[in-house]
């Protein structure tokens, strides 16, 4: 019995070893990861000091010209986005089952497998050669417009929000739903009166990310917007044609300042997932 418990003692010992030196890897692992991202994100920086903050104002009245595009152009696609997602996915949440569904939802993800130059590439063959495209082309004037980068992003960003709301409220209990209902609402004014109130936290987090999401998109841009400098070069486009040209310190300030903007969108982010997590606690 005494050699017995000696042994277990020992086993033990040797367990909290093993588990001390495991987790001690692991955090090693992490900071060695968090070192290298660091080190490779503020590499912009570096460059902007090795040279001075030598900044020239012409170059920057272009980043500031391309800025000023993807904000405004990103924050109508989003838009649109949302008032156009929500209905559907509360639709494939609530009231669609079976193969239907699933044809729904596969098609409005097709951009979420193919490349955003795939994606511009169909909407320009849909604005140039399909005749309800071309009369709606006509009407609007999107190709080689920032109206076009508008469309461009929307058909970007749309599957993911209508794939996010989707999950968001087919987790919502459906017993909420049965009240309201049984109080005389509709399943429209239920949608729009209780339940994107009460999950407002995650359908704000939602937004964001559908925004960081179109904000980045380069390729459709590209394709239906033209890449016309001064007019629909989008901020990501203006990084690229930024990096063709060589010019290295405009091009940290580009990119530092889209650091900047992933850093902000990020912690928006994550404080409405920690406020939202704190009311589902209460």
């Amino acid at each position: 019995m005494i050699h017995a418990s000696s042994s277990f003692q020992v086993f033990v010992s040797g367990s909290k070893i093993v588990s001390f030196t495991s987790d001690n890897i692991l955090k090693y692992i992490t900071l060695t990861v968090i070192v290298i991202f660091i080190a490779i994100f503020t590499s912009p920086l570096l460059v902007l000091w090795r040279r001075g903050f030598n900044v020239g104002e012409i170059h920057l009245d272009y980043l500031v010209e391309s800025f000023v595009l993807s904000f405004t152009t990103s924050l109508l696609s989003t838009l649109l986005i949302f008032l156009l997602s929500v209905p559907v996915a509360f639709t494939l949440a609530n009231l669609m089952r079976g193969s239907l569904k699933r044809i729904i939802e596969t098609v409005i993800m097709i951009p979420v497998i193919v490349s955003p130059s795939a994606v511009g590439s169909v909407l320009l063959l849909f604005l140039v050669i399909n005749p309800a495209g071309s009369v709606f082309n006509e009407l609007i004037g999107l190709l080689n417009d920032p109206k076009g980068i508008v469309a461009a992003q929307f058909l970007i960003g749309y599957p993911v929000a209508v794939s996010l709301y989707t999950v968001l409220f087919l987790n919502v209990p459906r017993v909420y739903e049965e009240v309201a209902l049984e109080a005389g609402l509709s399943r429209l004014e239920y949608l729009y009166r209780v339940l994107l109130p009460m999950t407002k936290s995650q359908v704000i987090s939602g937004l964001v990310l559908v925004y960081a999401r179109v904000f980045a998109d380069f390729g459709a841009s590209l394709i239906v917007g033209g890449g016309i400098k001064g007019k629909t070069w989008t901020f990501p486009i203006y990084i690229y044609m930024t990096t063709q040209y060589g010019d290295l310190v405009m091009l940290s300030v580009a990119l530092l300042l889209y650091i900047i903007i992933a850093v902000i969108v990020l912690y928006t982010l994550y404080t409405a997932r920690e406020f939202a997590s704190s009311i589902v606690r209460m």
